[in-house]
């Protein structure tokens, strides 16, 4: 009987242990929308060469500029009325302030964002505007819009968003996507 447990408990681990287990599929949480913008003179200089870091993590100054996302469909966590509208209670940071960062492409420097909205709290955002104050860029306080229009991928393990138009102060801009990366869009905005 002993021999017979033995026997039974080893052809468990070896039927347990040959076996693939199935891969584990987690639904994203997110819709990403990845921008990366560049700005330009009317000459072609680079606008954004030169911006200045908070720290080592490759994030623009806060000082430097302050943007603000609007969203098309109301969402329960994103208050439009507010600018860098505060978030819900218990959520961290404290404020829902949409940042940038800085990267290198094809020899300029483009302000990123990679913005996420929550997939099952939130309608799909087809058209979302990027308030932007940046007295760096523009020499001027006012507030630029760039009012972005995104395709919804209907993958649902990769549930990203593809811009595919760009409106600007009466200019209409169509971005790419960027090199290798399918759901990451290049958009190069002249200054005049």
């Amino acid at each position: 009987m002993k021999t017979l447990k033995i026997f039974g408990l080893v052809a468990l681990i070896m039927i347990s242990s040959s076996c693939e287990r199935p891969p584990i599929h987690v639904e994203p949480e997110f819709i990403s929308y990845n921008l990366y913008l560049s700005f330009q003179d009317i000459s072609g200089n680079d606008l954004v060469k030169g911006i200045e870091f908070n720290d080592s993590s490759g994030s623009v100054k806060d000082s430097l500029y302050t943007l603000d996302i609007i969203v098309s469909e109301p969402c329960w966590n994103w208050d439009n009325d507010i600018y860098n509208a505060p978030a819900r209670p218990g959520f961290e940071p404290d404020v829902n302030r949409p940042t940038f960062g800085l990267s290198r492409f094809n020899g300029y420097s483009y302000l990123t964002n990679q913005f996420g909205l929550p997939v099952n709290d939130c309608p799909e955002q087809k058209i979302l505007t990027y308030k932007l104050k940046c007295p760096y860029l523009f020499g001027d306080d006012a507030v630029h819009e760039l009012v972005t229009y995104w395709d919804i991928s209907k993958d649902k393990r990769n549930p990203s968003a593809k811009c595919y138009r760009i409106d600007f102060e009466d200019n209409e801009i169509t971005p790419a996507p960027m090199d290798n990366y399918e759901y990451n869009y290049t958009a190069a905005i002249i200054l005049e």
